[in-house]
C-alpha cells in the first residue's frame, strides 16, 4: 500500500554494499526503518543530502504486512526543514545531538500525533532560529517540553506557602517535596532550582537565559538522567560530549 509520510530523519547505517538502512520518526507509521540505495551519482548525493540527521522530508512509501523495512519513491524536502537553515559548527552539532537523542528515545513505533506535532512544529522553529543564546538552549527546552508528550513531564510546582531554597526534587516522583526521600536520586539546593528555572523556560523566552558551558552541560546530563530513569533508552547519546564543547 502506497502511504504518503512526513518523516524526520534519524540514523543511518550501512546494510549492504549497494544498500542503508535510515531510521526515521514518521508522522504517519511512529518510527520506521526505509531501505536507500546507495550510489556515487547526482540522485545518490540528492538522497543523502534530503535525509541528513535531523533533516525533514516527505515521500511515497511501500508501507505492507510483515515488511519491517520500507521502500519510498518521490523523496523530497519538506517546508521548514532544519537541513535548510544556513549550517554553522553549532547548528549542526545540535542538529546531530537531537537525531541521536531522538534515536534514541522514541523507540515506539506507534503514530502519536500530539507528540508528532510538538517535534514537527519545534523543529521548525529550530530552522527559524538566529540568536545564538535561543539556539544554545534548544536542546535543553526542547528535551524538557517534550517529557509531557511522551507521559514522563515533571512537575515543577512548589506547594503553596512552602520555601523554594528548601524544596527538594525528588527525581523518581518527578516532583518537588520538602524532606529528603529515603533514596539518592533527588535535587537539592542549586540544582533544585536549575529545575525551577527549566521549567519556566519557553521556545519563546529561552534566549533569556544566559547559562555558562559548564552549567548548560549539567543541566543537559540532568535531563537525559531523568530520561533514563523513566524511558530508559536505549544506547548512549554518542554526540552528547561533542555537544558540550560547544559554547
Amino acid at each position: 500500500m502506497f502511504t504518503p509520510l512526513h518523516c524526520i530523519a534519524l540514523h543511518t547505517v550501512r546494510h549492504s554494499d549497494t544498500r542503508s538502512i535510515l531510521t526515521a520518526w514518521s508522522a504517519e507509521l511512529g518510527r520506521i526503518s526505509i531501505g536507500m540505495p546507495d550510489g556515487k551519482g547526482r540522485e545518490a548525493a540528492r538522497r543523502r543530502a534530503l535525509t541528513m540527521p535531523l533533516a525533514m522530508f516527505e515521500a511515497v512509501g511501500d508501507v505492507r504486512p510483515g515488511r519491517d523495512i520500507i521502500s519510498v519513491r518521490d523523496l523530497r524536502p519538506s517546508a521548514g526543514s532544519p537541513a535548510s537553515a544556513p549550517p554553522t559548527p553549532a547548528r549542526t552539532m545540535l542538529q546531530l545531538f537531537l537525531a541521536d537523542a531522538l534515536d534514541r528515545i522514541l523507540r515506539q513505533s506507534a503514530p502519536d500525533p500530539m507528540l508528532s506535532d510538538f517535534i514537527f512544529d519545534s523543529l521548525r522553529r529550530l530552522a527559524r532560529l538566529s540568536r545564538p543564546t535561543a539556539l544554545a538552549n534548544f536542546h535543553i527546552v526542547f528535551l524538557f517540553r517534550m517529557a509531557r508528550f511522551l507521559g514522563i513531564a515533571p512537575d515543577t510546582d512548589i506547594p503553596a506557602g512552602a520555601s523554594p531554597e528548601k524544596m527538594i526534587f525528588d527525581l523518581r516522583e518527578a516532583s518537588f517535596r520538602p524532606t529528603l526521600p529515603a533514596h539518592t536520586l533527588f535535587y537539592a539546593g542549586a540544582d533544585a532550582a536549575a529545575v525551577r528555572l527549566v521549567g519556566r523556560l519557553t521556545f519563546d523566552n529561552m534566549h533569556l537565559a544566559r547559562f555558562t558551558r559548564d552549567e548548560r552541560s549539567h543541566i543537559t546530563d540532568a535531563i537525559i538522567d531523568y530520561y533514563r530513569l523513566h524511558l530508559t533508552p536505549s544506547g548512549s547519546i554518542r554526540s552528547l560530549d561533542i555537544l558540550k564543547t560547544l559554547k
